[in-house]
């Protein structure tokens, strides 16, 4: 049953803009089809091709929230390499990644973990940052 607080959270959702997406993946396939949904969904998003170009790009955009999309098991080790110096570079830099839950458990070290099921994303971003502010 919808009430109309529950349509204003709904919409506040929607509109409450978000930080610059970094973007970078272990599969560039798998992300480029998140970069299209998540710029559909009207989120900015910049795609680096992969875990080192993305640690230029925060570099050069220091305000905008890093995630990695981790596809496969043997990515982890990389990934949480990445997260650990960009961390180092800037403390308050956001680190989170994309992953299935079977790798919630595997060590990611970062700010939060996201479901990178296309449907799930962007109202998981938008909860998550909705909550923070």
């Amino acid at each position: 049953m919808d009430t109309e607080s529950d349509s204003q959270k709904i919409t506040d959702s929607i509109s409450s803009p978000l930080p610059l997406i970094l973007l970078a993946s272990d599969n560039p396939r798998l992300a480029t089809h998140l970069l299209h949904i998540l710029q559909k969904e009207g989120m900015s998003v910049m795609f680096a091709p992969g875990y080192s170009e993305l640690e230029a790009l925060t570099h050069a955009h220091e305000n905008g929230m890093v995630l990695i999309e981790v596809s496969h098991q043997q990515s982890v080790e990389g990934a949480v390499e990445l997260a650990l110096r960009l961390k180092r570079h800037n403390s308050s830099q956001f680190v989170g990644y994309l992953a299935d839950p079977i790798l919630h458990t595997s060590g990611l070290a970062g700010d939060a973990i996201f479901p990178r099921g296309v449907h799930q994303l962007p109202n998981a971003l938008r909860a998550y940052f909705n909550s923070e502010a």
